[in-house]
């Protein structure tokens, strides 16, 4: 009985030993891959353990890159995991594409920190193969049997040639609607863009003029790693009455393929003044400038915000939530007006459904209202909206900050928080000014003197309330906004009170 006890004790403290080994190889064995990505201008490199998720699903390490034509400049884009390589079984990084897509670069390999480096090694041009000099009898039946070929070869391709121009002269006489891209085929046409030069690049992707045709465009590529992004967006955009001037227009979407690699293009209308928070760095505003660019804004964020019920011709438009509301996603056309872009976080609210699974701690942090900072979110739709709200309040104060109205001085531009936090607060740092002290971007003495930007500012201080129940609604925005906005810049309110309620009395006297 005794040796029978010893033996199950040994037996069994050999399995945990064999079981112990088989993890640490197993943990050995896992493919390491350097990461590489750049955030809101921060760029960090680290090392990504990648998962293998399926046996048949095989994991390997990317690169892309770029490379400027007139320095041979060479800046890395992203870096990091890739799952079910097909292409991927070197064991060094590189791209041996004879010619680099707009000089876009991409590789992938197998083994573990593969991607540590990178190489384009264009594949030479094979020469041609020396022919075997054959006798005339030969030469005879090798002319005939090509020429036969050739001639059913042809007849072949007329026939094709009749058959589809025929289908495609009666296919034009029916209107047609735009297949759905996200489930096309790499087959399909593409529209005959031309890109020009990069405008932007963002945290899904990178933005470029470009032409289609005699129209200026701008088109977002995604890669392939955030697809999911480039879907969220263009559902965003076919949702019934998304067609808004507030809104940036839609153009179409595309799904493009070569050997290396998959890119996902989102084509819109081109705004030539870019984006808010660049034009804010370069120009400071008047009061009339303002005040248009504030109205549209906040026009377009009610918009998007607004439920519309349907009607005999259009479906019902879902409230919907930006998630990511800030200047950058602000975009100006050539007369200032601004219209909202960058949907790839936005939520939908359709009555009767849940949001579904979603993360609250989203967008960019320096633009999170206290209740994402601190991971206190009621999964509700108002309380996704109040977010938009707040973020609204500090794109509000980042156009104060640049108007001239007041006489005063005018600083260099800032971002919020810039000033007390620098350009790149960790979320920590958010959390302990916004959270525990309860600050917010200063307001000035020289605003409050000029009474429409002292209006703006109240209207800016009840966006960023930290109860999140006492902020102001979108369309309340508006609706303050577009009062600021139908006066002449010397006319000014006079308050009839001492509440914090809207100056109710025009004064027109002269300043």
């Amino acid at each position: 009985m005794c040796r029978l006890m010893h033996f199950l004790f040994y037996f069994s403290l050999l399995i945990v030993i064999k079981g112990s080994l088989s993890r640490a190889r197993l943990a050995e064995s896992s493919l390491k891959c350097v990461s590489y990505q750049c955030k809101d201008g921060e760029c960090k490199e680290g090392i990504d353990v990648c998962e293998e998720a399926e046996p048949d699903r095989p994991v390997g390490c990317f690169v892309v890159w770029t490379t400027n034509n007139v320095t041979n400049e060479v800046n890395v884009t992203l870096k990091g995991c890739f799952t079910n390589p097909t292409e991927c079984n070197n064991t060094e990084c590189i791209d041996t594409t004879t010619y680099a897509k707009k000089n876009l670069n991409y590789c992938c390999c197998r083994g573990s920190m593969c991607n540590r480096e990178h190489k384009w090694i264009p594949e030479a041009t094979k020469a041609p193969e020396m022919m075997h000099t054959v006798d005339h009898e030969s030469s005879f039946w090798l002319i005939f049997i090509i020429g036969m070929g050739s001639s059913l070869v042809a007849m072949v391709v007329i026939t094709v040639v009749y058959v589809t121009h025929k289908k495609q002269a009666m296919f034009n006489e029916i209107p047609t609607v735009e297949p759905d891209i996200s489930n096309s085929s790499t087959n399909i046409a593409h529209r005959p863009i031309d890109l020009k030069d990069i405008k932007a690049r963002g945290r899904f992707g990178v933005v470029w003029r470009a032409q289609l045709g005699n129209q200026e465009v701008a088109v977002k590529i995604f890669p392939m790693q955030e697809r999911q992004s480039w879907i969220t967006e263009q559902d965003i955009f076919k949702l019934p009455r998304m067609n808004h001037p507030n809104i940036l227009e839609f153009i179409g979407c595309e799904k493009r393929s070569d050997m290396a690699s998959t890119d996902f293009w989102l084509i819109t209308a081109y705004c030539e003044n870019g984006s808010l928070c660049d034009f804010l760095k370069a120009h400071t505003v008047s009061w009339a400038e303002l005040c248009k660019i504030a109205t549209t804004m906040a026009r377009g964020l009610t918009h998007l915000h607004e439920e519309i019920q349907s009607s005999r011709t259009d479906g019902l438009k879902p409230s919907i939530a930006h998630r990511d509301f800030k200047s950058k996603n602000v975009l100006l056309k050539a007369d200032l007006t601004a219209c909202i872009a960058d949907f790839g976080l936005a939520l939908v609210f359709t009555p009767g459904k849940s949001c579904g699974d979603t993360h609250g701690q989203v967008g960019t942090r320096r633009y999170m209202a206290p209740e994402v900072l601190e991971g206190a979110i009621n999964f509700t739709r108002d309380a996704f909206l109040r977010i938009d709200v707040y973020a609204c309040g500090l794109v509000l104060w980042e156009l104060v900050s640049r108007c001239t109205v007041h006489g005063g001085p005018v600083d260099e531009y800032r971002l919020p928080f810039e000033a007390e936090l620098g350009p790149h607060p960790t979320l920590e740092e958010m959390q302990d000014n916004v959270v525990t002290k309860k600050l917010r971007p200063r307001i000035f003495d020289p605003w409050r003197h000029h009474p429409g930007l002292v209006a703006i500012c109240e209207t800016m201080e009840d966006c960023w309330d930290h109860d999140a129940e006492a902020r102001l609604s979108s369309s309340c925005v508006l609706e303050r906004l577009s009062q600021y906005a139908r006066f002449p810049t010397r006319q000014y309110f006079v308050a009839t009170n001492t509440t914090n309620e809207l100056p109710a009395k025009l004064a027109t006297e002269s300043l």
